[in-house]
């Protein structure tokens, strides 16, 4: 039978040990949009000679390791949130993205708050995609995210994950129970720039800019020649494509010239929408690092690029972003 590229599905699960593979079960299943990639991507070492013929003689493979990609819109919860019963599906992905989550509050004012990780402690995760009875497996993996915010859509959150190749084997499909939370739009936010209250924009970008690296191990159980990967720092980022204002009104250049600092806040949206399915997120110390000219269908606009920096002197706050 031939295998259809729609019937497919991610799982994830943080590693009880890093670098060990954990079992997947249907529990584990995201509820993802677009269709999943994996890659590999092996070491190739060519194993050409010196020699009177310039003929190829082929290569080793050595080092594996592999990337794995999905898409999950942002959704909370149906009923008050709780770690580890009851969490919003993208919180898992998030942990291993180097990203502290976090449940507090008393009913009916649960949240869910996430902010950047100090990176002190490792986590990792096995992750798997599954393509219509074959699954694609990475295990000490780790990732990074993007947030895109586009005006009447979900908020839209990108995982690309570096791991441990595992050989594709047969598996089926897992049957999970999908949540049946409808994922809000990014409307009657509130939206914030540094400190300007009507910036008229139709998509937000976030980038957490992990460095991933590789931990190279010879004794490992696979032949893989990693023990896993690790997050070694990041660089928080973003842009938004700003309708241009006369300077009088809001003047994104002199901000720029001047270093100006500020948050980048969508209040909680959308304004009167469902408990536990609610989203409120803070940049709070941005700063520009560029704007441009451009426009949007004829109108123009100022396209912003921005760095997210720590917002005290322990750091690790770089946004906090909250699902209430």
């Amino acid at each position: 039978m031939p295998m259809l590229a729609d019937r497919c599905q991610v799982a994830i699960k943080i590693e009880s040990v890093v670098g060990t593979a954990e079992a997947l079960a249907a529990a584990n299943v995201v509820m993802t949009t677009e269709r999943p990639t994996w890659e590999a991507d092996p070491q190739v070492v060519e194993r050409n000679i010196m020699s009177a013929s310039p003929s190829r003689r082929g290569h080793v493979i050595g080092n594996r390791l592999a990337k794995l990609s999905f898409k999950m819109f942002q959704r909370g919860t149906t009923g008050a949130p709780a770690d580890p019963a009851n969490l919003p599906g993208w919180v898992v992905p998030l942990r291993a993205c180097g990203v502290t989550c976090t449940v507090s509050g008393t009913t009916p004012n649960e949240v869910t708050t996430c902010t950047p990780s100090s990176l002190a402690t490792l986590v990792t995760a096995t992750v798997a995609v599954y393509r219509d009875g074959k699954q694609y497996k990475i295990h000490g993996a780790v990732g990074n995210i993007k947030k895109t915010y586009t005006v009447g859509s979900p908020v839209l959150m990108e995982f690309e994950f570096t791991g441990i190749y595992n050989t594709p084997t047969d598996v089926a499909l897992l049957s999970p129970t999908y949540p049946t939370v409808v994922e809000p739009p990014f409307v009657q936010a509130a939206l914030t720039v540094l400190g300007y209250a009507s910036p008229k924009i139709n998509v937000l970008s976030f980038d957490l800019g992990n460095k991933i690296a590789m931990r190279p191990y010879p004794n490992d159980s696979v032949g893989s020649g990693f023990i896993s990967a690790f997050i070694s720092g990041r660089d928080p980022s973003g842009s938004m494509d700003v309708e241009e204002e006369l300077a009088a009104t809001k003047d994104w250049y002199a901000a720029l010239v001047a270093g100006t600092s500020g948050s980048i806040a969508t209040g909680t949206f959308p304004s009167g929408g469902t408990n536990y399915n609610q989203i409120s997120d803070t940049y709070p110390n941005c700063q520009l690092r560029k704007v441009g000219h451009a426009d949007r269908e004829g109108l123009a606009t100022a396209p912003l690029d921005f760095a997210a920096k720590a917002n005290s002197d322990g750091g690790n706050d770089e946004f906090s972003w909250v699902q209430t």
